[in-house]
């Protein structure tokens, strides 16, 4: 639903999935104009839409903390919820996060994952994730509609296998239990995210089995159970909590944002194609073409922070335990960071000011294995088809309030 912006004040639904589907657009360019700092008073909420004030908001992770929730159900069911929060329902206890880990600690435990997310670790996981692409493509019959999703869906999985260190015979349950923490950001119940956090914790055994298995032969490989069961924190070993709550994390963050990242691809340049026919005439612009794709789907659309002390962004004065909702997507139209915000164009030199993969020292540690994929398939594409098409609509994802994505898109592939 597109917001009447003639109103006064005007009601912008945040909690409305509805809302981000529908040409949210309008409503977007007058918050920035208008309401930079738009106070939504049920959830005592600012909504933050320009990108110079996220970037100071998240360069101040001492003052607006992850701790108290990333996600507007961990708001909206504090009281409910108690000290443990609906995002941490997902996770085991004694584990530590580092997404809802606040500075000094947030950094111990970024350094310890790191390694496996450096340019050599990136190098392995590609070759699969580059095999798989091209097989899924080479069985794609040109001309004929296809689900592009389907086979989106695939690409994240494989990558996060190998990432974490996982067997590549478990994609279907690995899916499965990426799918059940995607409704941490859906239009739910408590009652609904507390039995898919119930679901979810089954991987916890898993992923157990699976570092007995590692500990039983030679670790020394690049992937995040490896690292973890070779590396130090605090002077001593990675705690198991921590072995399973990092494994479980990297596999919650990465497939549903990478899906809607690859199904984003197909979608853009089946609507653009004039920049498909340039990147096929000029592959040096494949990289900045994924950049392009990232801002202008921007997967994960926004996330929560809150304030520990009274403080001043922007001009807005923020008091003590208010939170800011940090619209990602919005800030990845501002017309004050993007030329011609709302033109799609893979040769545009401001691209890479996105904001898809957050910003500040919370900015997401998977963002190398994202843009890896993106290149992988964009590559795939390039050397099978000339050209991209959409065979019907595609249906956006429905009920789900940090996502931009689709359930289905049907795609017909050309020679």
């Amino acid at each position: 639903m597109s917001v009447d912006t003639k109103a006064a004040d005007p009601v912008v639904p945040i909690e409305d999935p509805e809302f981000y589907t529908t040409d949210p657009w309008p409503t977007f360019a007058w918050m920035r104009r208008e309401r930079p700092f738009y106070y939504y008073a049920p959830l005592d909420t600012f909504v933050v839409t320009r990108q110079r004030d996220i970037h100071e908001i998240t360069d101040q992770a001492d003052v607006f903390v992850n701790s108290r929730g990333l996600f507007l159900a961990d708001i909206k069911y504090a009281s409910q919820s108690g000290d443990a929060g609906v995002t941490n329902a997902f996770f085991p206890e004694g584990g530590e996060q580092v997404g809802t880990t606040d500075a000094p600690r947030h950094h111990d435990l970024r350094r310890v994952i790191m390694p496996a997310f450096s340019v050599a670790a990136m190098e392995e996981v590609q070759v699969p994730v580059a095999a798989q692409a091209a097989a899924l493509l080479d069985g794609v019959t040109p001309g004929t509609p296809v689900d592009w999703m389907e086979l989106a869906a695939q690409i994240p999985i494989t990558a996060a296998c190998h990432l974490i260190g996982l067997p590549a015979t478990d994609h279907g349950r690995v899916q499965f239990w990426s799918d059940e923490l995607e409704k941490l950001g859906g239009d739910l119940t408590l009652e609904q995210i507390q039995a898919a956090a119930a679901e979810f914790q089954s991987l916890q055994a898993y992923i157990t089995e699976q570092v007995e298995l590692k500990k039983s032969g030679p670790v020394t490989g690049k992937d995040l159970l490896s690292v973890l069961l070779t590396a130090e924190l605090d002077g001593k070993t990675v705690s198991h909590a921590n072995v399973v709550m990092f494994a479980m994390t990297a596999l919650a963050a990465g497939g549903d944002t990478s899906r809607s990242m690859l199904g984003g691809l197909v979608h853009c340049f089946a609507d653009h194609p004039d920049q498909w026919d340039l990147l096929r005439k000029d592959r040096s612009l494949l990289r900045n073409a994924v950049e392009e794709v990232l801002r202008w789907v921007t997967p994960a659309r926004a996330f929560v922070r809150t304030a520990i002390r009274d403080v001043t962004v922007g001009g807005q004065a923020i008091r003590e335990g208010q939170h800011v909702y940090l619209l990602y997507m919005a800030a990845n139209r501002d017309e004050a960071a993007f030329e011609d915000a709302d033109r799609f164009d893979i040769t545009r030199e401001d691209t890479a000011k996105h904001m898809a993969f957050g910003a500040g020292p919370h900015a997401c540690a998977g963002s190398r294995l994202a843009r890896m994929q993106g290149r992988a398939v964009l590559e795939a594409l390039l050397d099978r088809f000339s050209r991209i098409e959409l065979a019907g609509p595609a249906t956006p994802v429905r009920g789900h309030l940090i996502r931009n994505s689709w359930t289905s898109m049907p795609a017909v592939f050309s020679r």
